[in-house]
């Protein structure tokens, strides 16, 4: 694998593609067709990174936090006004190293990183059976059209860093702990991230269902 590769980057504000996730985007700047047009007569792939708002200046506006995501389309379906909607799979993680600006849309030197050195321990087995628990419980509530999405994390109980990936790639919304997500190298604490986050979310999930059935008057 290279030490390092150059890769087409989408810098948003409030979204990180994580690795296991399904990401619909929208693309409409003209920059983003050119992209989109060379990514599609290529390797089909390209980053999307969380933009860092703390380092943004007048030289720098689009500074892409430290960790991002290489992705891969999956689908993708072009208007007749040139915008096109598209699903990108999340690959894997990779460090940033460099950013370049100076064609028509940017690119970013990359880094692949791997996981730390990880041994199953009593800690993943429990943060494994809680991530598995709480999804079945928040996925059940979506309905049936959850079913699909249950099923591949189950089947996932062997890949503990996977899961943990997918998990927080379709149940977890907010961006600062999906990004810090993206940076953990660690799977043990990676595993505990999202369990506690999912119970936090269990939590809230209940606490609307009472408020919802609580009679009028008693809110």
């Amino acid at each position: 694998m290279p030490t390092s590769i150059v890769i087409p980057v989408m810098t948003l504000g409030n979204c990180v593609l994580l690795p296991q996730q399904l990401l619909p985007l929208r693309i409409f700047e003209p920059r983003y067709r050119l992209m989109l047009k060379e990514a599609l007569a290529s390797h089909g792939m390209f980053a999307v990174s969380l933009l860092d708002d703390s380092e943004v200046t007048a030289d720098n506006p689009e500074p892409p936090h430290s960790f991002t995501c290489v992705g891969r389309i999956t689908n993708h379906l072009e208007h007749a006004d040139g915008t096109s909607h598209l699903i990108i799979e999340g690959l894997r993680r990779a460090r940033v190293l460099n950013v370049e600006r100076t064609l028509p849309y940017p690119r970013l030197t990359i880094a692949p990183v791997v996981d730390e050195p990880h041994q199953d321990s009593i800690h993943t087995v429990r943060d494994v059976a809680r991530i598995l628990s709480y999804s079945e419980k928040i996925i059940t509530a979506f309905g049936p059209e959850g079913e699909p999405l249950l099923h591949r994390l189950n089947s996932l109980t062997n890949q503990p860093s996977v899961l943990a990936d997918a998990v927080a790639g379709h149940l977890i919304e907010e961006a600062d702990l999906r990004q810090k997500l993206l940076g953990c190298l660690s799977v043990e604490r990676r595993l505990k991230m999202v369990a506690d986050e999912l119970a936090k979310l269990d939590a809230e999930r209940l606490i609307e269902g009472l408020d919802k059935d609580a009679p009028e008057g008693l809110n």
